[in-house]
């Protein structure tokens, strides 16, 4: 009786851990963006944090850049240093990430940036 239980409860943890990462791999999807925008795949995280939410805070953008390395040495304050380098980059684009004071980033024109990733 107690096997069987153990079994449910492995199978039932199996199935939630897939829907894990099923939702994660949907919230922390890397942007696809022009070769030219020249973006680090840590930066494509941040881009597709950003595109995926009207405002990234910088426990998401952590999310999506440590959910899957388990490191758990890395600072919150690693995200805007992502987002300043992503600023750079982005700039000659015309493509604007704005701080939301306390609380994290938002995309500016967003519908613009989804045409141009496109």
């Amino acid at each position: 009786m107690e096997f069987e239980r153990v079994k449910a409860m492995e199978g039932q943890i199996e199935l939630l851990e897939g829907r894990v990462r099923m939702l994660e791999d949907a919230l922390f999807a890397d942007a696809i963006v022009p070769v030219e925008w020249n973006l680090t795949g840590s930066e494509a995280r941040v881009m597709g944090c950003l595109i995926n939410r009207e405002m990234a805070t910088k426990q998401a953008i952590m999310a999506a850049l440590y959910t899957d390395r388990n490191c758990d040495s890395a600072e919150e304050k690693i995200v805007d240093v992502f987002v300043c380098q992503v600023r750079l980059k982005l700039r000659p684009f015309g493509v604007e990430i704005k701080t939301v004071w306390g609380q994290g980033f938002q995309l500016l024109d967003r519908a613009r940036f989804k045409r141009c990733a496109a």
